[in-house]
């Protein structure tokens, strides 16, 4: 499946709100193996992973 940068960007940027919105892993909307579900995995991580660092604080 060929997906273009911008398709990755957009899912990044879902990725991250998934997890702002309290959405779990396995609310990914596409399936394995799609690079669009690598990006949106990669978002939910970077935003998981800012909260633990308290990224946004003070």
């Amino acid at each position: 499946m060929a997906v273009n940068k911008a398709e990755l960007v957009v899912a990044l940027k879902e990725g991250r709100l998934a997890f702002e919105l309290g959405e779990q892993v396995a609310d990914c909307p596409y399936p394995p193996g799609d690079p669009l579900r690598a990006a949106w995995l990669r978002g939910w991580a970077a935003a998981r992973d800012d909260r633990k660092d308290g990224a946004g604080e003070g």
